[in-house]
């Protein structure tokens, strides 16, 4: 009788072993998938940081990023760019306002935020500087035409500072002994404001 009992007992393991087995894979390769997934989440967004930004740009261009700062100043013409710094105001990143975003609202000058979004490269060459400086001398000026530095009062630059600021570009230009310079902004998918 305890013989009977031991073998149908070797019998039901037997037979169980392989389901048993089937059931401990699954568990572990669902496991391994969402390890995957997340390191593969984390590898594709690159956190930027203000301070940083310039140099940490070239690489990341058309990628996903996340980057912090608290907000120095937003464009008073439609609210679609905001400046963030962190500690020092003369470094500073635009973002600007993605699809899913109408506009930036006043009540953030002064907020910390964390932005996700995508880098963008807007080069300037010796052609966006003659379109540019067009633009500038034409009766009815067109706000969007030109680079934003978030400087304050740059929205309100006389038609004289617009055409220093392109003259100081072509020098720069010609310095850097490159075909364009870079003018690197985020625009975001979305932000949230920190506490």
């Amino acid at each position: 009788m305890i013989f009977a009992v031991e073998t149908k007992l070797f019998l039901m393991t037997k037979r169980l072993f392989p389901l048993l087995m089937i059931i401990l894979f699954a568990i572990v390769a669902c496991n391994q998938g969402t390890k995957e997934t997340a390191s593969k989440t984390k590898n594709d967004t690159t956190r930027l940081k203000v301070l940083t930004f310039v140099k940490q740009a070239d690489s990341c261009i058309n990628k996903p990023v996340i980057i912090e700062g608290t907000v120095l100043h937003l464009c008073k013409h439609g609210g679609k760019r905001m400046f963030l710094v962190d500690g020092a105001d003369s470094i500073s990143v635009e973002v600007t306002t993605g699809p899913n975003i109408a506009k930036f609202d006043d009540a953030l000058i002064g907020s910390r935020v964390r932005v996700y979004g995508t880098l963008m490269e807007e080069r300037i060459d010796a052609k966006y500087l003659n379109e540019w400086e067009a633009e500038v001398k034409k009766p009815a000026e067109n706000h969007e035409a030109g680079i934003h530095t978030g400087a304050k009062g740059h929205e309100d630059q006389a038609v004289q500072d617009k055409l220093d600021q392109i003259n100081a570009l072509r020098g720069e230009l010609k310095q850097s002994g490159k075909d364009h310079l870079s003018n690197f902004s985020i625009e975001a998918a979305k932000f949230t404001e920190l506490k």
